[in-house]
């Protein structure tokens, strides 16, 4: 039978308005011929995923892209897991989820952040919070933003154990300035050094009790005989200096 015959018993093509069957018409669906019927387009560039060759549009084909659904034409992969930093959920691999992690793209499970400051240790810049950069600060660990260096050796004193640089840890240290001989004379447990002398401090004076001031105005002092342990002393010495204060008050008011 020839060829004309063959075809008069297949019969005229029929027009199908969906060819792929997923129930969105060929004229709308963004992939005809696979079934898509979601018509997800990540891109947005008219092709349904399911047949775009380069689904988030960012110039690298989906087989060779790290994350075929968000544009990183950079493809950045800072683990080197081969997922994307920009679709990863924990970007450094260190278990800690991005969202959580305080340093998201350096690898620190134990998240130690010595200043407290929500960024981790093993990317802060100031790691003590002292305003002074890791690299030029003297206690990198320990906030001290004098940066003082009492012996001049490159140690801040808040995290120096030799605060006098003379070879005696300050633990066991009989004094705060260099004296490695740790010479004790008096075995008072202060080094020389630094050790004041007991001849060096003067004897004590007992300061003077002050005697009452006379009135400046005419009225006649009270002796102080009473208090200085001469022949006033005794037991008629209170009733004199009752006497004369009676005298003193006697005096005042009638000048009012």
């Amino acid at each position: 039978m020839g060829a004309r015959g063959r075809e008069h018993r297949q019969g005229p093509a029929v027009y199908d308005p969906d060819d792929d069957d997923d129930g969105v018409p060929d004229v709308k669906d963004n992939c005809p011929l696979v079934k898509n019927p979601d018509q997800k387009d990540t891109d947005k560039d008219g092709k349904g995923d399911v047949c775009d060759t380069d689904d988030d549009g960012d110039g690298i084909l989906d087989t060779k892209d790290n994350c075929p659904l968000t544009a990183n034409p950079d493809q950045k992969d800072g683990d080197g897991d081969g997922i994307g930093d920009l679709c990863e959920v924990d970007d450094d691999g260190d278990g800690i989820i991005d969202t959580k992690d305080n340093c998201p793209t350096t690898k620190n499970a134990d998240q130690k952040d010595t200043d407290g400051d929500g960024i981790g240790d093993v990317c802060d810049p100031d790691l003590d919070g002292d305003e002074t950069p890791n690299e030029l600060d003297n206690c990198p660990t320990v906030p001290n933003g004098e940066q003082y260096d009492f012996d001049g050796d490159g140690i801040g004193d808040e995290c120096d154990d030799d605060l006098d640089g003379d070879g005696v840890p300050n633990a066991t240290d009989n004094c705060n300035r260099p004296n490695p001989d740790q010479k004790d004379t008096d075995g008072d447990g202060i080094g020389d050094v630094c050790d004041v002398p007991d001849d060096a401090v003067g004897p004590t004076t007992p300061e003077p009790t002050p005697e009452p001031n006379p009135e400046s105005n005419g009225d006649t002092a009270v002796s102080g005989s009473c208090n200085s342990g001469g022949r006033a002393s005794g037991s008629w010495c209170a009733p004199l200096l009752g006497l004369s204060l009676v005298g003193l008050l006697r005096r005042r008011r009638a000048r009012v």
